[in-house]
């Protein structure tokens, strides 16, 4: 029943959702920092089940500093319902008082968060828990832009045209 070419996953960030959802769940509500002693040293071929998943999408995380496991837990740890997920300036004010001595700022943030998502996104990609990205097409890149360049000078002549009949109101 299982299709080989359907992936456990869309998205990168809706594994990890489900990972520190299910994280919650294994430790029954009292979630501390995550830290990479947790992580699991392997990763398993084939996920047939939630905790098989778990595993998997856990050991996509090892590479990662302390700040980065920590910044990943924070944005995609569990909301219950009703309560809205962290945005990256809550989790920038979270940060600096988590370490003190990192004196974080929003633009940094981004950074580590953009860095380890790739990390995990190649991982679970690798694993195959997530579809391969997908290229694009010349004709595609082509059509995309043809479009943008129509629009460009579509626009400027109407700028152009709107400089002219204000000179001539000037006159």
């Amino acid at each position: 029943m299982f299709d080989e070419d359907k992936t456990r996953f869309r998205r990168a960030e809706e594994a990890l959702r489900f990972y520190f959802r299910l994280r919650e769940l294994l430790h029954s509500g009292r979630t501390s920092r995550l830290v990479a002693d947790e992580l699991p040293a392997d990763a398993c071929t084939m996920a047939a089940n939630a905790i098989d998943d778990y595993q998997c999408i856990g050991w996509c995380m090892q590479g990662l500093d302390e700040i980065a496991l920590w910044l990943l837990s924070e944005l995609y740890g569990p909301s219950g319902f009703g309560v809205r997920r962290r945005t990256f300036s809550q989790a920038c004010k979270a940060g600096k008082l988590e370490f003190p001595d990192c004196n974080f700022r929003l633009r940094e943030i981004g950074m580590i968060h953009g860095h380890a998502l790739g990390v995990v996104k190649r991982a679970l990609r690798r694993l195959g828990m997530i579809p391969v990205r997908q290229l694009q097409s010349v004709h595609d890149r082509r059509r995309r832009i043809r479009t943008a360049g129509k629009r460009g000078h579509y626009q400027g002549r109407r700028d152009g045209q709107a400089g002219i009949i204000r000179a001539r109101r000037v006159r």
